[in-house]
């Protein structure tokens, strides 16, 4: 096996490791806690109607939209590859320890592309990235990570792990 595929399998592995350990049996947000979230999510055109940049399914502890309004991106080439970094915000619609739960996010992204990838590098290009979102909301505060795991067959899957606590 090549060097490059051994640390990508390497890397897959301990991302799914990583994924398995994070994951909880849901949420409690009892008055004055701090709840662990964790999970997995997909792309998705649930946050087409609020015309979002792009959007996200998620399951495991939150399940619901995850739609994002980028609102500055910078992609420079370096040293045999290219650093792509996004700023800006999300919208989190849907259930949390089978509760509604709605709240907003500032996020910023950075991910390592294929050389020749910018300006504007192809999602599906991503060699490694995540992100991280301050979350804000109606009696709620929080952050969370996000940690992109590309597939060669263009299935990624973003696992997120993270605090929210009530104010």
């Amino acid at each position: 096996m090549g060097r490059g595929k051994s640390a990508y399998i390497s890397r897959t592995i301990t991302a799914l490791a990583i994924a398995g350990s994070l994951a909880t049996a849901g949420p409690s947000f009892a008055a004055g806690t701090t709840a662990a979230v964790s999970g997995d999510s997909k792309p998705s055109d649930c946050g087409s109607a609020k015309k979002a940049s792009y959007s996200l399914e998620l399951s495991g502890s939150l399940a619901g939209c995850w739609s994002v309004f980028v609102a500055h991106f910078n992609c420079q080439e370096m040293n045999g590859f290219a650093l792509y970094t996004e700023i800006g915000r999300e919208e989190f619609a849907g259930k949390a320890d089978g509760k509604n739960m709605t709240f907003d996010t500032q996020y910023t992204f950075n991910g390592i592309f294929p050389t020749g990838s910018c300006p504007e590098p192809a999602a599906e290009k991503e060699i490694v990235g995540g992100c991280v979102h301050y979350i804000t909301g109606k009696g709620l505060v929080g952050v969370m990570r996000f940690y992109d795991v590309m597939y060669s067959n263009g299935a990624p899957h973003y696992f997120y792990e993270g605090t929210l606590s009530p104010t």
